[in-house]
């Protein structure tokens, strides 16, 4: 069986036979291979590995952590590429093992300049905030909206697009992030066009959508749309191991300059089982994915309809948000659990208590990812509903008064994380470069305010930072961070995850 990938605005491209996987081939010739290992890595095929971790993740894990020529390697990576290029309808496409956050420190690194200014959305990832430290660029936010009731993103209006792009011109890239952590999407193709209009090209975050291209009732995804480039995480909606994903290459895209970057930035040393899992995850999508995501879309179907009947629980979907459906991936469930009077870190402990561990969550919601295989899809969401019908019940009933109950619970805390803080710019005086290369000293946080954050301080999930180095600290942003630690959440990217401290540029 072969694919077709799409090309630019969804124009077919060269059919290449999917089912092949070259690289998972090159793997599993040297694994069956007999030949005495006098090479790295130092486990020896396992040899010399721990008892207790050969136990935990098994034998074969080491028996596939293989190595090979570099020019056979080489033409099998290029291969698997080029099958993934096809795949996802780009012009080229690079296999990564550092996640989507390579990607999007590559791009950066790849395409902008020191000192030059791009556009970004107030709703990127940590990891581009690495890209524009690498690169030096100057990010012009624009924000994107937020329901004013649920608190989740809606996406970049291509209106405030355009008004970003009249306020800084000559600028030649926008970066976006979709879909979202909550799996709502900007309307990627109306922004390309607005792009376009004044000479820029638009790059999407969209590690949250790998699997967009292969089902038709999925939001159109970032290539089809005519995005110059775009990084998806096949390991958060595919069958990849974790830290497998691709960075794509589109229309204006300087691929030689994007090649060297890749080059600069990816390991000598790759985890090569890891990588045959991307190649065989792109087959996987390209060749069955349509029957997959469909029992994925029947399951969440199922779930936010059932989830939307216990008392105190809703998850919104497009037309609770207000979106239209094409702008809104259904495969992620997002429920809000305020209604229940705790906060979503809390339900998430009780869920973890009872065996059942899901994405994320932050002070009113808990995020949960069905996965890719959608022959379990549906047992996986009974079983969801199961343990969030009997919470519902539990703190409907008596859990004010249990004693098991109480220590894994906060109250409902109101001021929530990242999302709280998008349609407020924060005053920049210097680039995330220079104030990273800054010196720096560490304050306690309300000493802070005022002061220029030296490291970016960012809940997580969903990774979204609420100050980037470089810009001023508020009393909102230490209240939020105060907010997330106590609450039971996690921050990342600052030296002191409580938040009790905060480091900031000497001097400033």
């Amino acid at each position: 069986m072969s694919a077709v990938g799409l090309g630019e605005r969804g124009a077919p491209a060269l059919p290449l036979p999917q089912q092949e996987t070259p690289l998972l081939d090159a793997v599993r010739e040297a694994v069956s291979a007999t030949y005495r290992r006098a090479h790295c890595p130092g486990h020896s095929g396992g040899r010399g590995a721990a008892i207790d971790i050969r136990a935990t993740i098994g034998p074969e894990v080491f028996t596939a952590d293989v190595w090979l020529p570099a020019e056979r390697y080489n033409s099998a990576r290029r291969w698997a590429e080029e099958l993934a290029a096809s795949a996802w309808g780009a012009h080229r496409a690079w296999l990564l093992g550092d996640g989507s956050t390579a990607g999007n420190r590559v791009w950066c690194m790849g395409t902008l300049r020191d000192g030059e200014d791009v556009i970004v959305a107030r709703d990127a990832h940590t990891s581009v905030l690495a890209g524009l430290v690498a690169s030096g660029a100057r990010p012009r936010w624009v924000s994107p909206r937020v329901h004013p009731e649920l608190g989740l993103p809606l996406g970049i209006d291509p209106v405030a697009l355009e008004n970003a792009l009249k306020t800084s011109p000559g600028v030649r890239h926008v970066i976006l992030s979709s879909p979202s952590y909550s799996g709502t999407c900007t309307d990627i193709s109306a922004c390309v066009d607005v792009a376009r209009t004044y000479g820029a090209q638009v790059f999407v975050d969209s590690a949250w959508g790998a699997h967009l291209p292969f089902h038709p009732d999925l939001p159109t995804d970032a290539m089809a749309a005519g995005a110059s480039g775009a990084v998806v995480s096949v390991h958060k909606s595919a069958s990849a191991l974790s830290g497998g994903a691709l960075l794509l290459a589109g229309p204006g895209a300087d691929l030689a300059r994007l090649d060297a970057a890749v080059r600069a930035d990816r390991s000598t040393s790759p985890l090569l089982a890891m990588m045959a899992s991307i190649d065989a995850a792109r087959r996987d999508l390209a060749c069955d994915g349509h029957e997959q995501l469909a029992g994925v879309l029947e399951a969440a179907h199922f779930l936010r309809k059932h989830i939307d009947q216990i008392p105190g629980l809703r998850a919104p979907g497009a037309r609770e948000l207000g979106l239209p459906a094409h702008l809104v991936d259904p495969t992620k469930l997002v429920v809000d659990v305020s209604g229940l009077g705790h906060t979503g870190w809390s339900i998430e402990r009780l869920l973890r208590e009872g065996g059942t561990v899901p994405e994320g969550a932050d002070a009113r919601r808990v995020v949960f990812v069905l996965g890719y295989a959608g022959s379990t899809a549906m047992s996986t969401a009974g079983a969801v509903l199961a343990d969030l019908l009997e919470i519902s019940y539990l703190l409907g009933t008596r859990a004010r008064d249990d004693t098991a109950v109480l220590p894994l619970l906060q109250e409902d805390c109101q001021i929530g994380g990242a999302w709280d803080l998008l349609g407020t710019p924060l005053e920049a005086v210097m680039t995330p470069r220079q104030a990273q290369q800054c010196a720096a000293i560490t304050v306690q946080a309300p000493a802070a305010i005022g002061r220029v954050a030296a490291e970016a301080l960012v809940p997580y999930p969903p990774g979204v930072p609420v100050v980037a180095p470089g810009e001023v600290i508020t009393q909102a942003v230490v209240e939020v961070l105060r907010a997330v630690h106590e609450g039971g959440g996690y921050l990342h990217g600052c030296a002191d995850p409580t938040a009790a401290t905060v480091r900031v540029v000497q001097g400033r």
